[in-house]
C-alpha cells in the first residue's frame, strides 16, 4: 500500500479540487507546500489550505492561499473552504 502522501498526490494527477487543505509537516520526504506545488501542476489556481502548528509561518504566494493556526475548531476550515470555494465559482451549501 501506498504511503497517504503518495496517494495524495497521485488523487491530484487524477482528480479536480475545489480546494486543497494540507498540513505543513508530513511524514516523509513530501510535505504539504510540496503536495500543493504538484497539485497545482494541473490546475494553478487551486486554492490551497495550510494546516500548521508552527508559527509564525507565511503561505507562499498564491491564489487563495491560507494558513490555519493548530488547534483550530472544524467550523474555521468549513468557513475557510467554503470562502475559497465560492471565489472559485462552487455553488454554496
Amino acid at each position: 500500500m501506498e504511503p497517504p502522501r503518495e496517494q495524495a498526490l497521485d488523487w491530484c494527477k487524477r482528480h479536480v479540487a475545489d480546494v486543497l487543505v494540507t498540513d505543513v509537516r508530513l511524514p516523509g520526504n513530501v510535505d504539504g507546500w510540496q503536495i500543493a506545488e504538484r497539485c497545482r501542476e494541473s490546475d494553478p489556481a487551486l486554492p490551497v489550505i495550510y494546516a500548521t502548528g508552527y508559527s509564525p509561518v507565511a503561505p507562499p504566494p498564491g491564489p487563495g492561499n491560507r494558513i490555519l493556526n493548530k488547534p483550530y475548531h472544524p467550523d474555521e476550515v468549513i468557513r475557510m473552504v467554503r470562502e475559497l470555494g465560492e471565489q472559485r465559482g462552487m455553488p454554496p451549501n
